[in-house]
């Protein structure tokens, strides 16, 4: 268990696990609940659809007894902290407790703890995951030409989020070729706008006018009656949970990809396929 600091600060949605955990390592220091004048600087806060009022989040903290106190951290209260320099002040390891510290905290000590991912900050969306217990990675050419065939297609997607290829191989032969893109038709996200405008990168991911490149490349088999029986998928970049739970039922023997995703959580469903996973390093 880490030494308790004098003050935890941390945005509190609503205390679930992750932070049961946190607060567990800190328990006996005094929590300060970002409070609503800190939440309305930052957009990505105020649509976070799991939040509830910081005052509602005290209580429930409360409740629990982990704390010798459970506060609202107000603009008054930040700066009476701030210039507290006998106390020793830990945040997560996320984008607002950054942007806070650097604002508010610049007198004070802050140590920022990243050992649990507490909910979908800026670093969280853009970190490239792999999937854990990783155990196959390849260093072959031959792996590296077919994914680099699949940069190749992805480079093709319209898609300004994010662009992805896609192989399905078969007996060492491409057999189809996909990448992601919107539909119906390649300009629709520039004819009538994109439904992902409406978030930041890593929510909602299921609002989209794209179809995934792994979807679009089952289909296309699926029409012209092409098996996906033993073969081999290879794609730039991990597939989504969505893709993967699919890729697990059509047989595909093993998926290359080269770059990680932020979530991986589809991985278990692959394993559970028999689908084996390798990483080929570019």
């Amino acid at each position: 268990m880490k030494s308790a600091p004098d003050i935890l600060i941390a945005y509190v949605p609503t205390p679930h696990a992750g932070y049961l955990k946190l607060f567990q390592a800190y328990k006996e220091s005094v929590l300060y609940v970002l409070g609503g004048e800190f939440i309305q600087q930052f957009n990505s806060l105020v649509r976070h659809l799991p939040g509830v009022a910081p005052e509602e989040s005290q209580k429930m903290i409360r409740a629990l007894n982990i704390f010798a106190d459970v506060r609202v951290l107000t603009m008054t209260e930040i700066n009476d902290v701030n210039f507290r320099q006998s106390h020793n002040i830990v945040m997560p390891d996320e984008d607002v407790s950054h942007a806070l510290a650097e604002k508010y905290l610049s007198y004070a000590s802050v140590v920022f703890d990243g050992s649990w991912r507490l909910r979908w900050d800026w670093g969280s969306v853009q970190k490239g995951r792999i999937p854990e217990g990783e155990r196959n990675v390849s260093l072959y050419e031959f792996d590296r030409i077919f994914i680099r065939q699949a940069f190749a297609g992805a480079n093709r997607s319209p898609d300004w989020w994010r662009q992805v290829g896609a192989l399905l191989v078969k007996e060492k032969k491409v057999i189809l070729a996909a990448f992601n893109q919107h539909v119906p038709n390649e300009q629709s996200a520039y004819h009538y706008g994109d439904p992902r405008s409406q978030f930041e990168v890593g929510e909602r991911i299921d609002f989209s006018g794209s179809l995934h490149a792994e979807m679009g490349l089952l289909a296309e088999a699926a029409r012209r009656g092409i098996s996906t029986e033993g073969s081999d998928l290879y794609v730039t970049t991990f597939p989504c949970p969505s893709c993967a739970y699919s890729l697990a039922r059509t047989g595909i023997k093993r998926l290359f990809y080269a770059e990680g995703y932020s979530l991986v959580a589809g991985a278990e469903a692959l394993e559970a396929g028999n689908v084996e996973i390798i990483r080929v390093e570019m």
